[in-house]
């Protein structure tokens, strides 16, 4: 069984969906955006930073993504305890976000196309 962790030196993709209990107005996806945007060159080995919301209505109720990549899983555990992710974990918390998370290395077996 793996542990979950990716592997020692191998970047990091780590992939979280959110869904509220309700529909969110635009003032939810301009707050999220706002709070995730100042992440990119603060947080250390954060390489690639994308957010947005869902437009094809196939993605279970789950109405917004963040894909993240980290150089190694060192840097994405210090991403977890940044005081900008902690402040927007915080505020997801408050708002009773559903949110669902995938992480995996990012290696041979697993990019398969890279552009």
């Amino acid at each position: 069984m793996r542990s979950g962790k990716g592997g020692v030196g191998k970047p990091v993709q780590h992939l979280v969906l959110f869904r509220l209990p309700t529909t969110p107005g635009p003032e939810v996806e301009a707050e999220m955006r706002r709070q995730i945007a100042p992440w990119a060159g603060v947080i250390p080995g954060l390489r690639r930073l994308r957010f947005g919301a869902d437009t094809g209505g196939r993605a279970q109720g789950y109405q917004f993504a963040l894909l993240t990549e980290f150089d190694d899983q060192a840097a994405m555990d210090a991403y977890v305890t940044h005081p900008l992710h902690a402040s927007f974990l915080q505020w997801v918390v408050e708002r009773h976000f559903e949110v669902m998370r995938f992480d995996y290395p990012l290696d041979e077996a697993t990019s398969l196309l890279e552009s």
